[in-house]
């Protein structure tokens, strides 16, 4: 199996109870997730952010293994992010780690879905 297979990992995370504080910090969310894709081993290719009046930020982190995602909710305290990637050269777990790290006490919720092979045909092959 090569390190770029059709296999990916999915990691979703939904955060809730976030300091005020901490959830009205973009640069501090921003960064987290910038040093999770690093200790990640992911590659960064670009990142695309777009700032909420009154608070609030939306940023996609483009990576040659896939794609991060992050929308948060500083009104309520909260968060959504996810962390594809594609292969087995990275740990997309670990961005998670380090964004929770630096939000400090909160709750979440992380699921992980494993994508790729085996996919199962929804419609029998005709031949």
């Amino acid at each position: 199996m090569s390190e770029y297979d059709f296999t990916g990992t999915h990691v979703l995370c939904d955060v809730t109870g976030i300091a005020p504080d901490r959830i009205a910090d973009n640069a501090l969310i921003l960064d987290a997730i910038r040093r999770g894709i690093e200790e990640s081993g992911a590659e960064l290719c670009g990142v695309q952010t777009k700032n909420f009046e009154p608070s609030g930020v939306t940023a996609v982190y483009v990576l040659s293994e896939s794609h991060v995602s992050v929308h948060t909710y500083p009104e309520s305290g909260s968060l959504f992010m996810d962390a594809f990637t594609c292969g087995t050269r990275c740990e997309p777990q670990r961005i998670v780690e380090v964004l929770l790290d630096a939000l400090g006490p909160c709750e979440y919720r992380t699921s992980v879905v494993s994508r790729g092979r085996p996919v199962r045909s929804l419609v029998p092959a005709v031949g």
